[in-house]
This record gives structure tokens, sequence and C-alpha cells, in this order.
């Protein structure tokens, strides 16, 4: 993971299990606001708030227009009023990477527009987390992504990441945010997240509730979001896979939003 200023271009998008950056121009903004509750009293000598309900939206994806079967931003995202699973990674001065900062949740597709402007142009505006969102029950969209855009063949044996945020245990659950864009044809693949207290390969346990379960071929490409029970989550996170029945290859991201 690099750290420092970086630039939109490194920015990637995923959508539903669809890798949307090669059709993207810009996405956002990148909302997470908390509405403001007015505390005042006669006393006091400064107004005061209390944060009431938080306010997360992925904001406006704004692509090219394209119409290439199974993958084109038409193909996908013509429908609205969809719940999107999304995934913004963004990498620092380089394609994202894993331990880089990303930004994700469930969010209501609200339209699907075109206009033309020398190209044929789209663009898809989101209504902000869903009702009905798993994710809804944490208010942070912003976390760490655990895996990047590669393919694996074998389980993890790395050491994991730091919780950049405060660098200890944080008590309040989280988020475990996918995609899974491809893999081989046959049998099915489980991602899960697991922590340590101390970042070596024999500290890591699984995280409990963080797992896919078993993921078939047939449902590939695919997204979701997992939600551990509110517990502790250690300073440190990696990915984890398992492959059964005969599978041996898939091509994913995975991402965890710790809740504060």
């Amino acid at each position: 993971m690099a750290t420092g200023r970086t630039k939109p271009r490194w920015t990637r998008v995923y959508i539903n299990g669809y890798n949307m950056s090669g059709y993207t121009r810009s996405i956002g903004p990148l909302d997470w606001a908390c509405d403001e509750v007015e505390m005042t009293c006669l006393a006091d000598t400064v107004k005061c708030y209390l944060g009431a309900h938080v306010q997360v939206n992925v904001g406006t994806l704004n692509a090219v227009f394209d119409n290439t079967a199974t993958t084109g931003v038409h193909t996908v995202l013509q429908s609205s009023g969809i719940i999107r699973t999304v995934l913004v990674a963004q990498g620092i001065r380089a394609e994202p990477a894993e331990g880089d900062p990303c930004f994700g949740g469930q969010f209501t597709q609200g339209a699907y527009q075109t206009e033309q402007s020398g190209g044929v142009y789209v663009n898809i505006p989101f209504m902000g987390t869903a009702g009905d969102a798993t994710s809804r029950l944490y208010g942070n969209p912003w976390g760490t992504l655990l895996h990047a855009n590669t393919a694996e063949t074998a389980v993890n044996a790395d050491v994991g990441f730091d919780n950049y945020l405060s660098e200890v245990s944080t008590t309040k659950g989280g988020f475990f945010l996918y995609q899974i864009l491809s893999s081989n044809a046959a049998g099915t693949v489980t991602l899960s997240v697991q922590d340590a207290a101390v970042n070596n390969d024999g500290g890591f346990v699984l995280l409990a509730g963080a797992t896919t379960g078993a993921i078939g071929f047939a449902s590939i490409p695919t997204a979701g979001v997992v939600i551990p029970t509110t517990q502790t989550v250690r300073q440190y996170l990696r990915w984890q896979l398992a492959f059964a029945g005969g599978m041996t290859t898939c091509t994913f991201l995975t991402a965890f939003m710790r809740a504060y």
C-alpha cells in the first residue's frame, strides 16, 4: 500500500461483479454525511448539535455508452430501481493495490440516462443506501481493500493490513464486501476475512460471520455484502479463500469496512 496524494485516473469501479472501469469517465461524489439535530439550550454559549442519521451515497456514474454482450455498461446497468453492490477502489498513484482505501455498499440505482455530446454517454445516478441493503446497518462506507483485482489459485499465507485509522482493534464489527469477476468452469469458491492481533501467518483466524459461503461457477460474476455480528475486529486483516469441487482459480476483490 502506497501513501500520499493521488489522481482520479487511478480510481477503479466494480458493480455486481463487473469491472466498469473501462467505461467509467467519473464517479461521485462519494458522499458520507451526518444529519445534524440542533440541541442548543438557553445556557449554552454556542450552538450544539447531535449527529443523527448518516447519509451514504456513491453519487453518479458517468460512462461511455457500450452495449458489449454480458459486460458492457448498457448491458449491465440499463435497468433502474435495482440495488447494486458497488466498490470504488482508490489507487494511490497506481492501480489499486491491497491495503488501499475503498468506498462501498449497496445503493439503489435511480435512473439510466443517455446523452450525446460528441460521443454517446450515459449517466447513472444512485439514490443512496437502499432501505433493505445489508450494508445499511453500518454508516461507514470507507474501508480497506483486502484483495485487488487479480486471480488467485491458492490459500493466502501472506501477512495482512493494519487498521490505519487507529492502529488498534475495534469493537463494533463492520461489513465485508466482495466482487467476484470470474473463475474456471467447475466447483465453488468461498471468500472470507481473517483477523489477527499479531501480523503473521500463524496469528490469523476467520473473523466470525465474514464469509461468503460456497459460491458456484454458475453464479459468477456476482457481488455482495456480508455483515459479521457486532464484535471485536482485531488490528490486522487479510483475505482468504477455499476452493472445492474442481475450481482452481478465481478473480475477485474483497474489502472490509470497520464500524467505529
